[in-house]
């Protein structure tokens, strides 16, 4: 990692002169500095800097939001299934992940208060971004809770629901019109251009989606443009050159 670094100083100095502003850096999962979704990922993101980062949403079986990218925690080195365990259940495991040779272990289940709770003493917008929680996306209610906690958290301002499901877009502007969103647009942007900007969504695109007329399209209609996710120097000059207004990282640091 410290040739990474090194050359990631290297270029973005280079790009400094160039008349593009910086985008905003979304810690991803945290950061990747740390196992993915846990506390100690977004102690570690908010410590390198951060003033945003992601978190990845999910329910368990006793309606406690937690952050997890995965419905089971296998991949992590646990055994359970987020759904159907409680969170006194998904306390009792501890997790190990490799990333980039490095091995961490030990953390285990941060609930999505916990985070909230961490951005607001750091300073970092919370973006949380929603799994899908069942089959029948109309049924939403479950989101009215989710902006409840974000509300107690005193978050309301400075958090933003990322989705890709336009059921959770819908209602959540329906009934909770004080959320900020992003809508999640990947390979359908094209396809959700209208829809998108007509509600004038932020949107999410996958880095080797977007291009410059892309961006210039979604500013055109004033809609700012988040991309993911975004490691080499070359790919953050690349982007910030086209003008996105977040990037979503593991290891790119302010």
């Amino acid at each position: 990692m410290k040739r990474f670094k090194l050359s990631l100083i290297a270029v973005i100095g280079i790009a400094f002169f160039t008349q593009a502003s910086e985008p905003t850096l979304i810690g991803r999962r945290g950061c990747g500095y740390a196992i993915e979704n846990t506390a100690e990922a977004y102690l570690e993101g908010a410590r390198r800097g951060y003033k945003m980062m992601e978190a990845h949403v999910r329910a368990t079986a006793d309606s406690v939001f937690v952050t997890s990218h995965d419905g089971k925690t296998d991949r992590l080195g646990g055994k359970m299934k987020i759904a159907n365990s409680t969170i006194a259940e998904l306390r009792t495991e501890r997790y190990t992940q490799t990333r980039d040779s490095a091995t961490y272990e030990g953390s285990g289940i941060c609930t999505v208060g916990e985070f909230l709770d961490i951005c607001k003493e750091n300073g970092v917008a919370p973006l949380l971004h929603l799994k899908t929680f069942s089959k029948d996306t109309k049924d939403s209610g479950h989101l009215t809770p989710l902006a409840k906690l974000i509300a107690e958290k005193g978050a309301t301002g400075d958090c933003i629901i990322l989705t890709s499901e336009p059921d959770y877009i819908d209602y959540l502007m329906a009934n909770h019109p004080e959320i900020r969103l992003q809508f999640q647009a990947d390979t359908k942007w094209q396809e959700r251009f209208e829809w998108s900007c007509s509600r004038k969504l932020d949107v999410q695109i996958r880095a080797d989606l977007v291009d410059a007329d892309c961006v210039r399209r979604y500013h055109d209609a004033g809609v700012k443009v988040n991309v993911w996710t975004v490691n080499t120097p070359e790919e953050y000059v690349r982007l910030k050159d086209c003008g996105v207004d977040y990037i979503v990282t593991d290891y790119i640091v302010p």
